[in-house]
């Protein structure tokens, strides 16, 4: 899956108000920043997630994707669990503070893999 398809899966996302978990999987693929800002955005939507599994392992996703996907992630207030995985990327210390400060508005965040 690259960019394009991302951005399909981003936009689809945004439509399911009632998930409550998710598994997205990206591992090797080339999708890179455009990818995972459409993704970012769409997470933003789920209202009641409550557990979420990324894998951005061997991506071309750098700091402006980490940043949108921290974005999205401080909107879940229900999230619970997550797994998230983003070696081997271009994110970088603005991606990673992005994604911190997003997980630190989670209140109901009992479970944290990265």
């Amino acid at each position: 899956v690259g960019d394009t398809g991302a951005v399909a899966i981003g936009s689809s996302l945004e439509k399911l108000e009632q998930l409550q978990q998710i598994t997205m999987n990206f591992y090797n693929s080339p999708v890179g920043d455009a990818g995972a800002v459409a993704i970012g955005s769409g997470l933003g939507n789920l209202k009641k997630l409550q557990q979420i599994t990324m894998y951005f392992e061997r991506t071309e996703v750098g700091d402006a994707g980490a940043v949108a996907i921290g974005r999205g992630l401080e909107k879940l207030k229900q999230l619970q669990q997550m797994t998230m995985y983003f070696n081997d990327t271009q994110v970088g210390d603005t991606g990673a503070v992005a994604i911190g400060s997003g997980l630190g508005k989670l209140e109901q965040l009992q479970q944290i893999t990265m």
